[in-house]
């Protein structure tokens, strides 16, 4: 016959059972939510790193811009100068 002692041991083996399925588990869930996180701030740096070119080559329209227009001033100051002398 099983005794007292035996089913205890049966019981407690199960136990251990599902405390480590549980606990692969948990695992399993931790480890796919930190991949989702590090995929979503991949994506974030994607995102600003393409933000920042952008911004980066719109800055450099405008200075390009700025010192066209600052040579198109001096230019037509001298102009006006001229056509003021005569």
């Amino acid at each position: 016959m099983i005794e007292a002692k035996e089913i205890l041991f049966i019981v407690l083996a199960f136990c251990a059972l599902w405390v480590t399925v549980f606990f692969c588990w948990f695992v399993y869930q931790f480890a796919k939510a930190v991949k989702q996180i590090n995929d979503v701030l991949g994506q974030v740096r994607d995102h600003i790193a393409s933000l920042e070119d952008a911004i980066t080559g719109m800055k450099s329209k405008f200075g390009d811009g700025a010192i066209h227009l600052s040579k198109v001033a001096m230019h037509m100051k001298g102009v006006v100068d001229r056509w003021k002398n005569q």
